[in-house]
């Protein structure tokens, strides 16, 4: 695994430059936030289990509750226990009812909804964006929280951050056109790595004539004109 600096002597390596290191870590911290923000790289989960009876669980100190993305409750005590996605609600949305398991946020806290009351040890999963560690002069030997598959892209991204400084047309658009090729190459890769859900298929007659939509020119019934 690559140490910030080896990816930095790479960058330089490819694209001779007279920057300072502060620079370009500069462009490198911003493209390797970027990146996390495009690929959707999640932080470890947070879990915590239930108590009976208990709705509220204060956060861990330093918890940042808007980097939450999604949250899934244990529903079931079998051998292999079932997980559901918990919609959230605003506290203070009195228009709203829904009748099933929810969760709000109270202050530094997590409030948990289940009808009836919550049951004893259920496991519940908070799931965050991740922010990546900044990467300084102190900290280059060691490897960015970038996964490695992805590197290749954090290069790329500060090589045509450093042309585009240099208002060097020819090398952005070179650096710029391998990026977003490599880019949507993974996007594609990670769709198509999803699994393919049944998709409904109508088969209700259509409304209308037997001839479908806007053909009422060929209908059996009489056309009296118009356009």
């Amino acid at each position: 695994m690559a140490t910030s600096q080896q990816i930095l002597d790479d960058i330089n390596l490819r694209y001779r430059n007279t920057f300072q290191t502060a620079q370009i870590l500069v462009w490198f911290n911003e493209e390797q936030r970027e990146l996390f923000d495009i690929l959707e790289l999640d932080s470890p989960p947070y879990t915590f289990q239930t108590v009976a009876d208990e709705n509220f669980y204060p956060f861990p100190e330093g918890f940042d509750v808007t980097k939450i993305k999604t949250v899934t409750y244990q529903d079931s005590e079998t051998a292999s226990p079932n997980y559901v996605e918990l919609p959230f609600l605003r506290n203070d949305d009195e228009q709203y009812s829904f009748y099933g398991c929810w969760y709000t946020i109270v202050s530094d806290a997590f409030f948990l909804y289940v009808p009836d009351s919550v049951p004893d040890a259920r496991s519940v999963y908070i799931y965050c964006d991740s922010d990546p560690i900044e990467v300084s002069t102190s900290n280059l030997n060691v490897a960015p929280d970038l996964p490695v598959r992805y590197q290749e892209l954090l290069k790329l991204g500060v090589l045509k951050r450093i042309a585009m400084a240099r208002k060097d047309v020819t090398f952005y658009d070179n650096y710029s056109s391998t990026y977003e090729q490599k880019l949507a190459d993974i996007i594609w890769n990670r769709k198509a790595a999803e699994p393919d859900w049944d998709s409904v298929t109508d088969e209700m007659p259509k409304a209308g004539n037997p001839f479908g939509y806007g053909s009422y020119r060929f209908s059996p019934l009489p056309y009296w004109g118009g356009n």
